[in-house]
């Protein structure tokens, strides 16, 4: 039997979803108290709540929000009063794993509205596992070797008779990524060619760490000077194996900001 409810009512929630791999299906919540979050310029009323689910943004409440219904709670006594309304603030800062299992990255939102916010991680490639569908590996640079850290790799699959697989990666500070190709279905005995194809987009930028709002960059690929450089490539991906992604005569993915 419930003896009494206390019903408060929160800012925001934030869920760290592993953005890792194969996209699409249920969302793979990454828990919050494993996480090192740091932010820039808070209110001074905020407080992180962390939760196998996520965070939640908790700022002071006013003591008539705070409600003890008697017994079991009713819809209507945990709907969010109007005068618990309050203006937007912006929240910035840098969320990351002191695992390693996952790469840093900055963030910034507009909280106030109890809205729940969905940040993507990726996984390092310390964090990342092949297992017997296979990946890729490699580095991301600039035409004259300099690294490009953080840059975000989004790879269709399409093979023959079935739906398009979406994958995605990030690399380090380093430029380093893998990228798992879990979940590609294997080729039949009787399949027509021992590659599946793909198409390849990049974004990156000369700095910063936030994937939501890196642009589009052009990757080489065949052909010479500005012509190799393109917004998407092909490449062949052989499922069961892992291989190197790089551009065509390069040991490394070579990029160029747009």
């Amino acid at each position: 039997m419930i003896v009494e409810t206390l019903v408060l009512h929160a800012s925001d929630f934030i869920e760290w979803v592993d953005a890792s791999g194969v996209q699409g299906g249920a969302r793979r919540p990454v828990p919050a108290q494993g996480l090192r979050i740091r932010l820039d310029s808070p209110p001074a009323d905020l407080e992180l709540i962390h939760k196998t689910a996520g965070t939640v943004l908790w700022r002071r409440v006013p003591a008539e929000l705070r409600r003890v219904i008697a017994g079991a709670a009713s819809p209507a006594d945990l709907a969010v009063p109007a005068e618990a309304d309050e203006p937007l603030y912006p929240l910035a800062g840098e969320v990351a794993d002191p695992a390693g299992h996952f790469l840093p990255r900055r963030f910034s939102l507009a909280a106030g509205r109890r809205a729940e916010h969905a940040l993507s991680l990726f996984r390092s490639p310390l964090g990342t596992r092949f297992g017997r569908a296979g990946g890729l590996t490699g580095r991301t640079m600039l035409e004259d070797g300099t690294p490009v850290p953080w840059a975000l790799l989004a790879l269709r699959v399409t093979p023959p008779l079935a739906t398009p697989f979406d994958f995605m990666a990030q690399s380090d500070a380093h430029g380093e990524f893998r990228l798992s190709l879990a979940r590609l279905p294997a080729l039949t005995k009787d399949a027509p060619a021992t590659t599946y194809p793909g198409v390849l987009t990049v974004r990156a930028a000369a700095s910063g760490t936030d994937p939501d709002a890196l642009p589009a960059a052009r990757v080489r690929g065949t052909g010479s000077g500005n012509a190799a450089f393109k917004t998407q490539i092909t490449v062949d991906i052989a499922p069961g194996r892992i291989a190197t992604l790089a551009s065509p005569g390069r040991d490394d993915l070579v990029l160029r900001f747009s």
